[in-house]
């Protein structure tokens, strides 16, 4: 199991607004037909202020290209991805193998 994390810098005081958008994508997703993996959607309490932080459940790496085609030939991720985008000044994107599970 591998975790997509992607990790997004948000202009000083839009946490709020940006929080929204990205619960407004995941509900399409959850409502689509697509099948999608398991994610979840955290923002900071401390640390570097206005972070949010999106993370995918992978089964393996060939489960990466077909999620992403699933992304961007998608409308309604792609208008939901526009307002996001003036919102955020940076972001990344990181992977982890999953290696222990208690």
């Amino acid at each position: 199991m591998i975790i997509e994390r992607n990790v997004f810098h948000l202009k000083f005081g839009k946490a709020k607004e940006g929080i929204a958008v990205w619960k407004e994508i995941l509900d399409a997703a959850k409502n689509s037909n697509a099948k999608y993996p398991e994610m979840r959607l955290l923002s900071d309490i401390s640390g570097s202020s206005y972070t949010l932080v999106l993370e995918m459940h992978i089964n393996g790496f060939n489960d990466i290209n077909p999620k992403n085609a699933i992304w961007v030939t998608n409308e309604k991720f792609q208008e939901l991805y526009q307002r996001f985008i003036p919102l955020c000044d940076s972001a990344s994107r990181e992977y982890f193998r999953i290696e222990a599970i208690i």
